[in-house]
């Protein structure tokens, strides 16, 4: 029992990484779609993608459990979960939208650095609504993977007046980013992880198309590149990154999947230097390594408390060892 509960944790532990890496590709495959759409069309097209590829797997898992003859599931829609998955979806495009406002009134390494914030707005709110505690070695830790991410963007940071209000944005992102995992957090005990993301992506498709609409953007492609580039983002990002990340929170908590998402700059980086060959100074390896020892430090500060039924099994088996002998 230890043994299968240390393995899903792994488990669970490795698709969160897996997420974030898939994650990493968005700013590549943005890249190649910004020829032909705004940055609202790109994630109008990336939840339309993101959508089509949930409902199709939730369709068919629900077709291949009836042909299994297996008992339909409790019905979990109740008032306050029908609030809850709309309401992730919105949050989770006014996030994206946050971002590409950001982008357009401060620098792309600002507004990076200010968006990886979130694990501080994810751990008051699980220390607010669930009364999770941390100790001093988390407190560390997240200190020293935020400072990191701020030093792999140091170079191209520019702090002007004129750039407040972007910045104001970037950190709005983090604080809906936030909001976001602890609502998936919730949702995470009563839904399977496709039925959440096929409402955030169709809840958010429908929130931001008025929008495309009013300001008479173009909301699909033009050229086949720039397909290919969509249907990547959606599939790899939003139905393999957040498809994976939604699966992990049935593990980890949402404030150890916020800390894993401060790895995004760091995939995303590497993935520019084999990619496109950006260069990759002194100061960029000196933040992969502040995080990556500020992540090891806010697991040890936060694991005890994230791992109750581990600590209930050595317990039972400490006991069991003093009376057999």
């Amino acid at each position: 029992m230890l043994l299968n509960s240390y393995s899903k944790s792994a488990i669970a532990l490795v698709s969160c990484l897996v997420g974030v890496i898939a994650l990493s590709f968005g700013s590549i495959f943005a890249k190649f779609s910004s020829p032909d759409l705004t940055s609202e069309g790109i994630a109008f097209d990336r939840l339309v993608v993101g959508a089509i590829a949930f409902s199709l797997w939730t369709g068919g898992t629900k077709v291949y459990q009836h042909l299994q003859c297996r008992p339909d599931e409790p019905n979990p829609y109740h008032p306050i979960n029908l609030l809850l998955l709309p309401l992730a979806g919105i949050l989770w495009v006014m996030n994206l939208a946050s971002i590409y406002w950001a982008l357009n009134q401060t620098s792309i390494a600002m507004t990076t650095a200010l968006h990886n914030l979130s694990p501080i707005f994810t751990s008051f709110g699980a220390w607010w609504l669930w009364g999770h505690k941390f100790d001093r070695r988390f407190y560390m830790g997240l200190s020293l993977a935020i400072a990191g991410v701020f030093i792999l963007e140091l170079q191209e940071m520019q702090i002007s007046p004129s750039r407040v209000q972007g910045d104001g944005y970037a950190i709005l992102s983090a604080v809906l980013l936030a909001a976001y995992l602890l609502i998936l957090d919730t949702l995470q005990t009563k839904f399977a992880p496709t039925t959440i993301q096929l409402w955030v992506c169709s809840t958010g498709a429908l929130a931001s198309l008025p929008v495309l609409l009013w300001n008479h953007e173009p909301i699909f492609p033009q050229s086949s590149q720039v397909w290919l580039a969509m249907l990547s983002m959606g599939m790899v990002c939003q139905f393999l990154g957040h498809g994976l990340l939604t699966f992990s929170l049935t593990r980890l908590s949402s404030v150890r999947v916020s800390l894993v998402h401060l790895l995004e700059p760091i995939f995303s980086t590497f993935l520019a230097w084999v990619i496109f060959w950006e260069n990759l100074s002194f100061w960029t390896w000196v933040g992969f390594f502040v995080v990556l020892v500020g992540l090891y430090f806010t697991v040890l500060g936060e694991m005890p408390q994230d791992s109750p039924e581990i600590e209930i099994e050595v317990f039972n088996i400490q006991v069991g060892v003093e009376k057999n002998q």
